[in-house]
Order: C-alpha cells, then sequence, then structure tokens
C-alpha cells in the first residue's frame, strides 16, 4: 500500500520594493531582527538601484497579517503573492555564484567542486544572518583587508563588529594565525550563524564570538583592537563613530562599509572627526567601503 499523497510546499510570499538605504529596516521590522514569524526574510538587488525585500510565510493569512503590521506608504511597491513549489534554500544558495575579492574565494555548498588553487576558500551558505560576500559591502571589506595584508600591516588584534555571517571575521583567522579575534552581533541569530560557520571553515578555537549592542557590553569595554571591520550601515556607523576611534589601537585600521555611495563623504566627515585618517575606496555596485587609520 502506499500513503496519502503530499502536497508540494508552496510558501506565500510578501515582496516590497524599497531604497537601499530602508531595506534593512524593513527586513528588521519582518523578523530579521526580534521575534522571526516569517520562515525567511532575504534582501535582493532590484532594478534602479532599488532592493526588494521578500519575506515567506506558510500561510496567505500569515503573510497579510505581516504585511498589515506594516507602516508602509501606499505608493510602495508590496505584493502578497504564492510561490511555486521548490526547495527554497537549495534555489537561494544556487543563485549566489562564487566571488573572489582580494585573495578570497567566497563560495556555497553548490560550488565546493570549484575552488581554485592559490585562494583563502571561504564557506558560506545564504541563510538569516547578512553578509555572505556576494554583496558589495562584504566583498569590498575583504578587498581593503587583502590589501592590508599585500601590504603586510603587524595585526594582532581584530574585531568583527556586527559580524552577521562571520565572513570577515574567519578571513582573519584563516590569514591572521596569531592573531586575537572577537566577533560580536546584536543578533543572537547571527551569532548562531557565525559559530556554525566557524565549524563549516575549520577555524574553531580561533574566533570568539558573542552577543553584544554595539559597544555597551562587557566584552568589548576597554579593549582596543588593531583592526575593526565595521560592516553595517551609515546612520549607525556614524552613531558608533566615537567608540569605534576609542576602541582602536594606536596605529590601528578601521575598514567601514555598509554605505551608500552618496553617504560616503559624510561617513568620512564623521569619522575625521572624530581622529581618524580616513581614505576612501572605489565604489563596489552602489556602496563605498573606507579605510580609516588612527594616529600612532
Amino acid at each position: 500500500m502506499t500513503g496519502p499523497a503530499t502536497t508540494p510546499f508552496q510558501p506565500w510570499a510578501i515582496e516590497i520594493t524599497i531604497a537601499p538605504d530602508a531595506a534593512f529596516d524593513l527586513a528588521d521590522a519582518l523578523g530579521m531582527e526580534g521575534e522571526m514569524t516569517a520562515l525567511s526574510v532575504t534582501i535582493f538587488d532590484a532594478a534602479d538601484n532599488q532592493m526588494l525585500v521578500q519575506a515567506l510565510y506558510a500561510t496567505q493569512s500569515d503573510a497579510a497579517a505581516a504585511r498589515d503590521g506594516l507602516d508602509l506608504p501606499q505608493t510602495m511597491p508590496c505584493q502578497i503573492k504564492q510561490l511555486p513549489a521548490k526547495d527554497w534554500v537549495s534555489e537561494t544558495q544556487a543563485g549566489l555564484p562564487p566571488v573572489f575579492a582580494g585573495r578570497f574565494f567566497v563560495y556555497g555548498t553548490h560550488d565546493a567542486d570549484k575552488i581554485p588553487a592559490d585562494v583563502v576558500p571561504l564557506h558560506v551558505d545564504a541563510g538569516m544572518a547578512f553578509g555572505t560576500g556576494h554583496h558589495g559591502t562584504t566583498a569590498g571589506c575583504l578587498r581593503i583587508f587583502s590589501d592590508l595584508l599585500d601590504a603586510k600591516i603587524p595585526i594582532g588584534s581584530v574585531l568583527d563588529l556586527g559580524c552577521g555571517a562571520g565572513i570577515l571575521a574567519m578571513a582573519a583567522a584563516k590569514t591572521l594565525p596569531d592573531a586575537e579575534i572577537l566577533a560580536t552581533d546584536i543578533d543572537p541569530d547571527a551569532i548562531a550563524v557565525t559559530n556554525q560557520n566557524i565549524i563549516e571553515n575549520r577555524v574553531e578555537g580561533r574566533i570568539v564570538s558573542a552577543v553584544a549592542d554595539g559597544f555597551d557590553s562587557a566584552v568589548l569595554k576597554d579593549k582596543q583592537f588593531d583592526l575593526i571591520f565595521a560592516n553595517i550601515l551609515a546612520g549607525p556607523l556614524m552613531g558608533l563613530a566615537d567608540n569605534i576611534t576609542a576602541a582602536t589601537a594606536p596605529g590601528g585600521r578601521v575598514i567601514l562599509s555598509g554605505i551608500l555611495d552618496e553617504k560616503a563623504e559624510q561617513v568620512a566627515a564623521r569619522f575625521a572627526q572624530a581622529g581618524l585618517t580616513v581614505i576612501p575606496q572605489p565604489s563596489l555596485e552602489g556602496w563605498t567601503s573606507l579605510l580609516a587609520e588612527k594616529p600612532a
């Protein structure tokens, strides 16, 4: 005898097109930060320098309730639709090609057989935590870090602030064997993803990870670092400028990212005011990363 036929799962999606500087706040409102009611929340690049925020739900009523809980302008493009039955995790991962960023090669499980020689491989699959290396912000950080390694800048301690998937901390762990490395994020889910990625990339014992709200945490109190990765967004970066500067050791560097091109000058001015020398870097996919140095 055969059992009853199963109906392929077809999730319901909220899809909202929005400006990049508001996309992450919208994703947080849908569950990236706080209580997660969606099955998943993903941010995609969209046409005309916009972003598409997609949240998946088991039922149409769940999706409608989530949409009704948002304070959206009536003119904002928003739709609810049922998606076809697929393996959505595999589908998402398969859509992410491998990325070269300096000496680093970022790849998902589906590309594990394509790792070239003479690269530092970083295995990161798509997931809830932001920062897979496929976005211009994370890739920009990796390129700047690779340049610092080429210049043989001495780095004995590293902070990955707002670590997301932990890719920047792992890049440091694979190239700075003697450095002390700390990865922090306000989101416990991000730290869980980071911890899993640490295992996947075989850098256990090299990175300390912790949930921390900015610098308001005992794990960061009175500590200084030779290198700080701060891949967040322009607004939070400017709000943390004094704290980031204080946490940078004399002669240390800060790699700032998550900055839309049009906000780069404003962010650079704020960190210059805080006491760092700021060196703009080339734009990547509409995002600018900054390299800042603290006087010795």
